[in-house]
């Protein structure tokens, strides 16, 4: 726990923050045709991989009561 807060929590914001900023790249890719694709399949997979330990650690908090 961070704050109080439960690191899932955490997580789970980090990975909306992620998906936009995701989606913000490509739409600037499709869009203004700027060379940022690099940069889009990057948060793509941080995107994926926080989104990962989020559902891990979402269902040990809500299905087995685990904080962490």
């Amino acid at each position: 726990m961070i704050f109080g807060i439960p690191l899932a929590i955490i997580l789970g914001i980090a990975t909306i923050i992620s998906l936009f900023i995701t989606a913000s790249l490509g739409l600037i890719v499709y869009k203004f045709h700027k060379p940022v694709f690099s940069y889009h399949k990057l948060f793509a997979l941080i995107a994926i991989s926080l989104a990962v330990v989020h559902s891990i650690l979402a269902y040990l908090l809500w299905f087995r009561g685990v904080l962490i």
